[in-house]
This record gives structure tokens, C-alpha cells and sequence, in this order.
């Protein structure tokens, strides 16, 4: 078994109660956005990260933030307090084991709090991965030769 880890970081225009799901397309051909990978639901903020950002509370906001003083513009306001660094990020972390050497294909899709997909076509990753072999029955090892670099097998 071989674990894969997947990260999402979250984009700006999503809402606290958005969440996703992890969709793949088990080895081969096109991902299946009607079936899961498991039932998780990754929260799009996870304990309230990504919400508050340089520009939003509290550092952004009031006298400060706002530049209410000078009549100007604020330091939570355009263009410092916004994307994404004025917003905060969030990044969500997903894991995944696979049995078997293949290209395997996966992504996350969004849906509102109320279960409403995420219009469009979520971005795929792709990762190959190679499991190592199984170990051989039958054969035990009788000896190596460092210098020869020659290995000598004897069938148990």
C-alpha cells in the first residue's frame, strides 16, 4: 500500500460551510465525480483558518484599517487587504492509499453549504506511483559480494 497526500489550498469567493470532496479516477480513465473516494467532507475552512486574512478582522479593520484619519485608503483596504494575502488562505489536506503501480488521477469538488456543486470543471492532479515489489517466496539469500556486487540465492 502506498499513501497519498493531496493539498488544496482555497481559493477566495468561498464562504464559511463550503466544503469539497475528493474524487478520483481509480487508476484509469476519466475521474468519477458521481462516486466519492470516501465519504469526508474537507471544509473549505477547517477551525475558521483562511477567514481572516492581513486586510480583515482585526488588523484591517476600524481607525487602521480603514485610513478613516487621513481620509485615505486603509491598510485593509485595496490593494494591500485584498488577494489573496488580505484574505487568508486555507489549505485542506487529503490522503488516499492505492494497492497498485499506475497513474492515478484525483480531484477536489466544491460545493456550497447548502450541497450545491461548484460550477465548472474542477482542476486534476495526476500522480504515478511505483509500489515495490513483493518480496519473492522461496528464495533466501546466501551471500553478497560487496566487491563484485554479486548476490547468490538458494531456493528454500
Amino acid at each position: 500500500m502506498v499513501k497519498i497526500t493531496l493539498k488544496f489550498v482555497v481559493p477566495v469567493g468561498f464562504r464559511r460551510g463550503d466544503y469539497a470532496k475528493l474524487f478520483s479516477d481509480a487508476g484509469g480513465g476519466d475521474i468519477d465525480f458521481d462516486t466519492p473516494v470516501d465519504n469526508r467532507l474537507y471544509e473549505l475552512f477547517p477551525s475558521g483558518a483562511g477567514i481572516y486574512g492581513f486586510g480583515h478582522a482585526p488588523f484591517g479593520r476600524f481607525r487602521f484599517g480603514h485610513g478613516h484619519a487621513m481620509r485615505a485608503i486603509g491598510f485593509g483596504r485595496l490593494p494591500f487587504g485584498h488577494f489573496p494575502f488580505g484574505y487568508g488562505s486555507a489549505q485542506i489536506t487529503a490522503a488516499h492509499q492505492v494497492s497498485a503501480c499506475g497513474t492515478y488521477k484525483y480531484a477536489f469538488k466544491v460545493y456550497d453549504a447548502a450541497g450545491n456543486p461548484q460550477s465548472g470543471d474542477p482542476d486534476e492532479i495526476s500522480v504515478t506511483i511505483h509500489t515495490a515489489p513483493a518480496k519473492p517466496t522461496g528464495l533466501k539469500k546466501q551471500s553478497y559480494n560487496n566487491t563484485t556486487d554479486v548476490l547468490t540465492l538458494e531456493v528454500a
